[in-house]
């Protein structure tokens, strides 16, 4: 029997009862409104730092429709920080972030402050993926991977704005590593172009924008948001939900750059950007042997060059 200075610890965290003319009472009480025993062991589970066994409990007791709303968030909270610990790659950052944002939309969660180690842990690997495919002049990589970090919270803009300037420079250079051998006899790719667009050299800038703007556009949807040019070379963004419809659309942007050609009476070139993100989508460069503009595809890997002119 318990004295009247003992007191009782009961299974649910932090309540003590005293008293040993109400025990029986207190402890019906307690066991009622305690979470139920397998989260107990859950609990347990997780103190010995016994993770897995801890989530294949959280995840029995998850589909449970008996537990109460506290129950329910300590669950949600405790498979947050289960999946976190067990970590990758057993459960990537992605599937650890998916669990964890779900736990700390429930009121009074403990979970946001998991899901901020987890962002800053996908931001350093995003980080140092983009790094060593810039190392290694790996151009679908290091997009892929700076795109996913541009889209993280707490990005840096000015690291994205370092790499977008590397990817372009580095995609330049692989196009014209192709094409260095087609540069002789551009005059007759110049004068083709300006035979098949007369008119656009007489336009002043608002005016060849908004003639772009209407070339780009596919069943009254325009794929160009915005026009940006100088000098001999015109840059086009497009937003990415369009993509697919640009991908389709490949002689518009053949078009485009053979204008740009016969505006300028030079070597024009035309660079495609993914406007949510700035990297490079596609290249648009004259070839002098067709005398047609080419869309060069990045990054996609090795490049895949596509001939296309307003003909096609």
């Amino acid at each position: 029997m318990l004295g009247q200075n003992r007191t009782s610890i009961l299974p649910c965290p932090f309540l003590r009862i005293a008293g040993q003319g109400v025990i029986a009472i207190a402890l019906a009480v307690a066991l009622s409104a305690c979470a139920p025993s397998a989260l107990t062991s859950a609990r347990s589970q997780i103190a010995a730092a016994n993770y897995p066994a801890a989530r294949q409990e959280l995840v029995a007791l998850s589909a449970r429709t008996d537990l109460s709303e506290s129950e329910r968030v300590e669950v949600k909270d405790d498979l947050c920080l289960c999946d976190f610990k067990i970590g990758r790659p057993t459960y990537t950052l992605a599937e650890q972030r998916g669990v964890c944002m779900d736990a700390a939309r429930e009121p009074n969660s403990q979970s946001a402050s998991i899901v901020q180690q987890i962002d800053e842990a996908e931001r350093l690997k995003d980080t140092q993926l983009v790094e060593a495919a810039l190392t290694e002049r790996d151009l679908a990589d290091a997009e892929s991977a700076a795109t996913d970090y541009q889209r993280m919270p707490g990005a840096d803009p000015a690291m994205v704005a370092r790499w977008s300037k590397e990817i372009w420079t580095l995609a330049d250079t692989q196009v014209f590593a192709d094409s260095v051998a087609k540069k002789h006899s551009l005059g007759g790719a110049i004068a083709e172009a300006r035979k098949n667009h007369p008119k656009v050299a007489k336009m002043s800038p608002s005016q060849f924008d908004q003639w772009v703007v209407m070339t780009s556009t596919v069943s009254g949807t325009a794929l160009v948001s915005n026009v940006e040019m100088r000098d001999s070379t015109l840059s086009l963004f497009v937003d990415e939900a369009n993509l697919p419809v640009v991908a389709l659309s490949l002689d518009r942007l053949a078009t485009i750059n053979d204008a740009m050609v016969a505006r300028c009476g030079c070597d024009a070139r035309t660079n495609v950007a993914v406007a949510e993100t700035g990297f490079p989508a596609y290249f648009i460069r004259l070839d002098p042997e067709t005398r047609m503009s080419e869309v060069m595809i990045l990054p996609r890997g090795d490049h895949a060059i596509v001939s296309a002119n307003s003909n096609n």
